[in-house]
């Protein structure tokens, strides 16, 4: 059985212009907790709380709230009883995670982080060329944004809900996913305005050199580069980009020829919100030791920020 109704918490940007254009359901099957009062064409609901009280089990559950409140907001709604698809990171700490991850199997529930690029056709590919790991040399993520909107949670100057967990989430979780674990690690960082807005961490795992880069209000970057002791480098663009795209990759040749390939990719937001619930339950399960790896990684990071 596929999701045949969903109630989002939080209301933004994101979910105005990527969620709700993602899901194929009627506008009656989709109800919204929100404070905004402009919302139109959708059951709003101004309390968390009042809202789980009157839908039925039916729903799934969108946490879209910002990082800070994952873990409160979860865990109110595993209590109350509903499934639960929730915005990366799934939640601060591994501490909160256990907490959840005990609840949710509690109640038989499952607890989904909507880290989307898992799911695109690019990463498909990209899997192929990361399977010899003795071949690569280095690998460079690099993840920046431009200007945001002013209300955004992204403004708040809180490390919880800052430019580390946001975006970092996403370099790490990749870090992670490929089996790599950062030890000793070298970290640059700069502040705009009290708001975190510049890292830059580099280190050494199984003999790979890695060089992460994130950042807020800097020209949109944002690719995987894979550099081979052979001196072949894959670009892959737009990575973690979850709607539907065509993907111009570039290799470079020892020569320095390049080639073009491009991925026509899908939206990954609406594959995974038709996907089947049981298999929603199952890659919610399998997420789990990701999970685990890659906020030890983001706490280890954020004890190096002194603001």
């Amino acid at each position: 059985m596929k999701i045949k109704k969903i109630c989002i918490v939080g209301y933004g940007p994101h979910v105005e212009k990527t969620i709700i254009p993602s899901l194929s359901l009627k506008k009656k099957d989709i109800k919204i907790i929100s404070s905004k009062p402009t919302i139109k064409n959708f059951d709003i609901f101004p309390n968390i709380k009042t809202a789980l009280k009157k839908i039925n089990k039916n729903y799934i559950i969108f946490n879209a709230t910002p990082p800070n409140l994952h873990f409160e907001t979860s865990k109110l709604i595993l209590n109350m009883g509903f499934n639960l698809i929730i915005e990366k990171p799934i939640c601060l700490n591994n501490i909160q995670l256990s907490k959840l991850k005990i609840l949710s199997e509690k109640q038989g529930l499952f607890i989904f982080e909507n880290m989307m690029y898992f799911y695109s056709k690019q990463f498909s590919i990209f899997k192929k060329y990361i399977l010899n790991k003795k071949k690569i040399e280095s690998i460079k993520i690099n993840f920046c944004i431009p200007n945001f909107n002013k209300d955004s949670f992204r403004s708040n100057t809180d490390l919880n809900s800052s430019l580390l967990y946001d975006v970092g989430c996403y370099p790490f979780s990749l870090i992670s996913y490929l089996g790599f674990e950062m030890k000793d690690f070298h970290i640059t960082y700069k502040f705009k305005n009290k708001i975190l807005n510049y890292l830059n961490i580099n280190f050494i795992s199984k003999k790979i050199k890695f060089f992460v880069k994130i950042g807020f209000f800097y020209n949109y970057k944002n690719f995987v580069e894979i550099s081979y002791t052979d001196k072949t480098k894959v670009r892959f663009n737009y990575f973690f980009y979850g709607k539907k795209m065509k993907k111009k990759n570039e290799i470079t040749l020892p020569n320095l020829k390049k080639k073009i390939f491009i991925v026509n990719d899908y939206n990954v937001f609406k594959k995974i919100f038709n996907f089947d619930i049981k298999k929603i339950d199952c890659l919610s399960k399998k997420q789990t030791n990701n999970n685990y790896i890659y906020l030890k990684m983001l706490n280890r990071i954020k004890k190096n920020i002194k603001q």
